[in-house]
């Protein structure tokens, strides 16, 4: 008897269970289509709220390195060692190497020009040399960073010298540094491996066997008869004529063939290259001087920039120092700022004068890329630059789902609550899928109706 009671008990417990699933079950299942319902309500919801709004107009445009700079040859002797181009090189490193001494990069903007020792007047290059030597930590004695030779700026030569094994002596011939700003990019080399180093182009020279001076008589023989001597006269007269005009035409690229090919390379070059057109910080004099020695590497900064030819009739839209944005050949979105815009119109090859179409001439337009941005790769690559046309700030704005069409080119937005009025509004600004909205019965927080929710 026992036993059946706990077996009855058993069956009724399990019966009570039973019953409280079946219910919870139902329940949950009565109030599903309820929040279902509310879901449904109000996923094709939104607010009004304010927003700053820009219309873009996106062209094509071009990444490249800024700076294109040349770096010159001071010394005599075999060039010995060279980098490789893309090769990037860092202040306190070696740029190239002549009979076996290295050639040192050194941060600055102002030419080497003269031999750096205890002697030297005060100049921006003993400035530049001595901010170098303590930013390389070539500084035992203490550097007054200014732009006088001190004891402790020879102190500082010689440990920079002791760290590239060359001879202590505490001063440096012109040549062996040189003062570039920031790190370079090796774009072209130059210079021949092995090849005799020569600081500057011998100077031309007159042929030995021509005398430009006057004849003279010696003593011991006959004078000449005047009719001689009148002819060497006009003989040295065209000489001199031709020797002067054959030193016109070497000086002169213009007269010069292989001179007149070598610029034309180089405005190829640099019309390949966009970043030294238009970036007003390039200085392809490099650290030349003017010109001085034998150009024997070509460089770059390691600053990624944009060049965009921007149709003529599109001017308006570049303005030095205003905002952009630029998406990468991945995809990603970078923030820019037009550093350039050049004020010479260019013809265009195509006649379209870019994506637009247009004038058929271009504005060259430079674009300097916000943080540091990855150039690996990306030396000549296309990219799109979205540059701003027209701005509204803190504007009420729907996205442009939410707009209704009410006839006669009228547009009104849809109150999410009941009874769902239909509020005329005037419309603004359209850009990134938003729309600048105003009238009667408009505010932020205002929640409408949005077709695509």
């Amino acid at each position: 008897m026992l036993v059946g009671r706990r077996r009855r008990a058993a069956a009724v417990a399990l019966l009570l269970a039973i019953a409280i699933v079946v219910v919870l079950v139902l329940g949950t299942g009565s109030s599903s289509p309820k929040a279902a319902a509310n879901a449904d309500a109000s996923a094709g919801d939104t607010t009004v709220q304010r927003r700053d709004l820009v219309e873009t107009d996106t062209e094509s445009g071009t990444l490249s390195y800024a700076g294109s700079r040349t770096v010159y040859n001071r010394l005599s002797g075999t060039i010995t060692w060279l980098p490789r181009a893309g090769q990037v090189i860092k202040p306190g490193g070696t740029l190239f190497k002549v009979n076996g001494h290295p050639v040192t990069l050194m941060n600055g903007t102002t030419p080497a020009y003269r031999d750096l020792k205890s002697s030297d007047s005060a100049g921006e290059d003993i400035l530049e040399l001595n901010r170098n030597l303590v930013a390389l930590g070539f500084n035992p004695d203490g550097i007054v960073v200014d732009d006088a030779w001190q004891a402790a700026t020879t102190a500082g030569v010689e440990a920079f010298q002791a760290s590239i094994g060359e001879s202590e002596t505490g001063h440096l011939s012109l040549g062996t540094v040189v003062f570039l700003p920031g790190s370079q990019q090796v774009s072209t080399v130059q210079g021949t491996l092995g090849a005799s180093a020569a600081s500057d182009p011998a100077p031309w020279s007159a042929p030995e066997f021509v005398s430009l001076q006057k004849p003279t008589t010696p003593k011991h023989r006959k004078p000449r008869s005047k009719s001689r001597l009148k002819q060497l006269e006009q003989l040295v007269s065209q000489l001199k004529a031709e020797i002067a005009h054959m030193r016109a035409a070497n000086n002169n690229p213009a007269s010069n063939p292989s001179s007149s090919n070598n610029n034309n390379s180089n405005n190829n070059n640099s019309s390949n290259d966009n970043s030294s057109n238009h970036n007003p910080n390039s200085n392809n004099n490099g650290d030349g001087g003017g010109g001085a020695g034998t150009p024997i590497l070509q460089t770059t900064s390691t600053r990624l920039t944009v060049t965009v030819d921007l149709d003529a009739s599109k001017q308006s839209e570049a303005k030095v120092g205003e905002p952009v944005t630029v998406e990468m050949p991945a995809g990603r979105v970078v923030n820019g700022r037009i550093t350039a815009v050049s004020r010479v119109a260019q013809s265009s090859n195509n006649g379209n004068g870019g994506s637009g179409g247009g004038s058929g001439s271009t504005i060259p337009v430079t674009v300097a890329l916000s943080g540091r941005q990855s150039g690996a790769g990306l030396d000549k690559a296309s990219v799109s630059v979205n540059f701003s046309q027209a701005k509204a700030k803190h504007v009420l704005s729907v996205p442009v789902t939410a707009l209704l069409a009410t006839g006669g080119g009228r547009y009104s937005v849809q109150e999410a609550a009941v009874p769902h009025k239909l509020i005329p509004v005037t419309t603004g600004l359209f850009a990134a899928g938003y729309v600048q909205i105003s009238g009667a019965g408009i505010h932020a927080g205002l929640t409408v109706t949005d077709s695509q929710g």
